[in-house]
């Protein structure tokens, strides 16, 4: 409560966000701040109704989130990963008023520590050099600019050569920390959609038509001209082609847990559980159409083989596997479909 009255304090001056700078914004930003890691998709709706109700709300959440970000890399530097830390690699970070600029320009609240989702109007058309893993095999890369994108199996990425600042996810799973650069924004492109980030930490997952974003650090925002939805560290998005997201919260360790052998669902349909299985032991999984839509909760360790997994898998979501041909297949419990 100290570091928070303290904060209040300082938002509650003038200062360089302009006359105006009232503490009762101040005060309303950090209920926010503090609500949002665990908010349902109404609660967000009602933070962007927030945000564009008035100038000095959207000022009083970015210089909250910015302050906050800062003070926390100083008491506590973020390590949720034993085996490769996921933090940004922001080599050039700037002062708040350099963000605040940011964000004045891309006209969003937060901007200077969010990233944007948006319709892609128009794909680029540039070659690019392709990226690709096999499923059960993964791969890091570095790109120019000093961000790393750590590759999940099964997973195909296209870099555009005319800048390392964008990479598109054609399909599979990758978890990028992205070196921070003003000016230069990085952007992720999957399928329709992009999104831009600005040092933040972030897994993104795409199955067909299906995209899934999980947010380690920082915060990005979904669809800023029409669901405007912010998703910071701690929060996912599922999202299909054409449909309505869906909002849920994950702990910020599970966030990119496949590195680890690990594989952590929230109310996943089961057909996707299966991709993420492919990707990570290069092992295929059919499902059975009557079970495909099924949604799964918990956690799979993905260590042995798979006549002792998949067994394992299917007795976890309540199915049953069989082995036919030399091929998996998942059922339901009992005999039929």
């Amino acid at each position: 409560m100290r570091r928070t009255s303290a904060m209040v304090d300082e938002w509650g001056k003038d200062g360089d966000y302009g006359p105006g700078y009232g503490e009762h914004a101040a005060a309303e930003a950090v209920a926010w701040h503090l609500r949002l890691p665990t908010a349902d998709g109404g609660a967000w709706t009602a933070f962007a109704d927030w945000i564009e109700a008035d100038p000095q709300h959207a000022r009083a959440y970015d210089a909250l989130a910015v302050a906050d970000a800062e003070l926390t890399d100083a008491l506590s530097p973020p390590d949720w990963s034993q085996a490769i830390p996921p933090v940004a690699a922001n080599d050039d970070r700037p002062t708040p008023r350099r963000r605040w600029m940011l964000g004045t320009v891309g006209g969003l609240a937060a901007a200077s520590i969010v990233g944007v989702m948006l319709p892609l109007e128009n794909p680029s058309k540039t070659a690019a050099r392709i990226i690709e893993t096999p499923a059960g095999v993964r791969r890091s890369v570095t790109l120019a600019d000093g961000s790393r994108i750590d590759l999940n199996g099964g997973t195909r990425l296209a870099v555009d050569d005319s800048t390392s600042r964008l990479v598109t996810l054609e399909r599979g799973e990758a978890i990028f920390r992205v070196t921070h650069d003003v000016a230069h924004p990085f952007v992720v492109q999957s399928g329709t959609m992009r999104l831009q980030d600005v040092g933040t930490v972030f897994n993104v997952a795409r199955v067909g038509t299906h995209l899934g974003v999980q947010v380690a650090e920082g915060a990005v925002m979904f669809q800023p001209e029409q669901e405007r939805i912010m998703l910071t560290a701690g929060a996912a998005l599922s999202h299909v082609d054409g449909g309505a997201p869906r909002m849920s919260g994950i702990a910020i360790d599970d966030v990119g847990s496949w590195r680890k052998g690990r594989l952590v669902f929230q109310q996943t349909p089961v057909r996707l559980v299966a991709a993420a299985l492919e990707r990570s032991t290069g092992t295929v999984v059919r499902v059975a159409p009557g079970l495909a839509e099924t949604r799964f909760t918990g956690s799979i360790g993905v260590a042995g083989g798979a006549d002792s997994l998949i067994p394992r898998v299917a007795a976890l979501i309540g199915a049953r596997a069989e082995h036919v041909n030399g091929r998996w297949r998942l059922v339901g419990g009992h005999a039929g479909p």
